[in-house]
């Protein structure tokens, strides 16, 4: 992967990104109307799994392009 071009490891990073945060957004947006109370939570985890997701990425581009 580190001989790929940068564009394409961004285009890469950018399509994992958005996978992360649209399946559950589609989900839930399947899942009918919700009320603040009970999106806070599902709110909470997402944030934090694009945080992880992020930092993991991070990581392991900075290793690859080491």
């Amino acid at each position: 992967m580190s001989k790929l071009p940068s564009s394409r490891r961004r285009t890469i990073a950018t399509r994992v990104a958005v996978g992360v945060v649209a399946v559950p957004a589609l989900l839930l947006g399947l899942g009918g109307a919700a009320q603040a109370a009970e999106l806070t939570p599902v709110a909470e985890y997402l944030d934090g799994v694009v945080a992880d997701t992020d930092a993991d990425l991070l990581e392991i581009f900075t290793t690859l392009l080491s």
